[in-house]
């Protein structure tokens, strides 16, 4: 397409990427319901009109100085297939007086906008605001580190169900970013920036698990270094519940961003928590970003989740801290079998505690050649963890499947050879029932297990 616009009624399919867009014109998806393939090369100019939800089944990029304009209608990717489903808006290209500016994204409302994963890759400079394409994100670098490119990734698919930082069991708002600078060596407490976060009133109800609606008043940014596992509560400096921007200073920490409603601060901001099997042993590990008057953390460990003793007390590594801490506990004890549940018991200077976790893994079994793997708990509400031998490295899959064979959930998972601790959460919307938890590990032996849901 070399000049003029082009509008299109009905589903496009690109596959083959033999649809070129020069700059300059302009393609229109006009139809109520449409499924778009996209363009890996790039489209310049792309307008979502008509109404209705146009669904993209395979991703496309927007070139540098192109647009992507809602006008009427919503653009959907499909949020399973975040790989191969997804907007890329582009970076700038050229410099000097031949620069082309970053692809923008243009006129979301409440009733048009882009649902799903939506991505941009763009190089920053200290002490000047940049909004990222005008994803809904502004980030101010104001440290003497430069984080170098910074990669920023938007998902208005799904929210989570809970924030899980202790007291609050809030779910998120419909508005997940990622944020990545490439520079991870002063990723370490070494960049500071502040934020901008915008979001959408739609984004505020109809939250999973229980269709629940977020007090926009009380909203707060929370961050999570752990994918999401555990989150940790920034605060915030400024809220204008009219133009839905939230503002917060002096970010320290680069990762998992979203927003729920406050709970009354926790002196210690801890943003992961895992508990990993290695042979015989356990891993424990977590990281804060702040901590105030912090004494330090007993590991606990408990045979039936409810009576816990203490194995180690771990002080902190600095009682009042802005900054990314880092703490490892290896758990040695001998003769380990059955299910071991690992919780932090958090110390203030003055003997105030918090509890986090508890997680769980399982030493039943050890890694063979014929690979085999454990289920737990089971019974099952919102999460089950896997405990999964393999005798090779490599890509697993994992299947949910009710008793008819249909398959309710399938997930990937990056095995190791040996011993693999793996879990599936947020299954608060599977039904009630009895399910089949089908491995299949690298070689290609499957694995299953019965589990039930209550």
């Amino acid at each position: 397409m070399v000049v003029g616009r082009l509008e299109v009624y009905r589903d496009f399919s690109n596959l083959q990427d033999s649809f070129i867009q020069r700059e300059n014109t302009t393609i229109s998806f006009t139809g109520t319901t449409q499924s778009i393939s996209g363009s890996s090369s790039g489209l310049v100019n792309v307008e979502i009109d008509g109404g209705g939800v146009k669904t993209l089944v395979s991703n496309f990029a927007v070139q540098p100085g192109g647009t992507l304009r809602f006008i009427n209608g919503i653009l959907a990717t499909d949020i399973s297939s975040v790989n191969t489903s997804f907007v890329e808006l582009a970076n700038s290209s050229g410099t000097g007086a031949a620069t082309v500016p970053a692809a923008r994204l243009l006129g979301e409302t409440e009733t048009s906008y882009l649902r799903g994963f939506v991505k941009t890759s763009q190089g920053v400079t200290l002490g000047v605001a940049q909004d990222f394409s005008n994803i809904g994100m502004t980030l101010t670098f104001t440290g003497s580190n430069n984080p170098g490119v910074v990669t920023i990734t938007r998902n208005t698919g799904e929210n989570y169900a809970t924030i899980n930082n202790g007291a609050n069991r809030n779910p998120s708002i419909r508005r997940i970013f990622g944020v990545r600078p490439a520079d991870q060596q002063t990723n370490n407490g070494g960049l500071r920036a502040n934020m901008v976060f915008r979001y959408l009133d739609n984004e505020t109800t109809n939250l999973a698990p229980n269709a629940q609606t977020v007090d926009e008043n009380n909203l707060a940014l929370f961050v999570s270094t752990s994918s999401g596992d555990v989150f940790g509560q920034l605060g915030r400096d400024n809220i204008n519940t009219t133009t839905n921007e939230l503002t917060k200073s002096n970010i320290t920490s680069f990762a998992t961003f979203t927003l729920s409603e406050a709970t009354e601060p926790l002196p210690v901001t801890l943003t992961a928590f895992a508990a990993k099997r290695i042979g015989t042993n356990a891993e424990i590990t977590w990281e804060t970003v702040s901590e105030q008057n912090n004494r330090g953390y007993e590991v606990q460990v408990s045979t039936d989740g409810r009576t816990f003793r203490t194995l180690a007390f771990i002080p902190s590594q600095d009682a009042n801290s802005n900054r990314l801490l880092r703490y490892r506990y290896l758990d040695t004890e001998a003769n380990k079998g059955g299910v071991r549940y690992y919780r932090l018991r958090q110390i203030d200077v003055d003997g105030k505690e918090n509890f986090y976790g508890p997680k769980v893994l399982s030493f039943s079994g050890s890694a063979t050649a014929d690979a085999r793997m454990e289920a737990y708990p089971n019974p099952f509400q919102n999460e089950v963890r896997l405990t999964v031998q393999s005798e090779a490295a490599g890509k697993g899959q994992l299947q949910l499947l009710d008793l008819t064979g249909r398959v309710v959930l399938e997930r990937s998972a990056e095995l190791t050879s040996g011993t693999n601790d793996l879990e599936l959460r947020d299954l608060s919307g599977v039904p009630n029932g009895t399910y089949m938890l089908r491995v299949v590990t690298p070689t290609g032996k499957p694995q299953t297990q019965r589990i039930i849901k209550r």
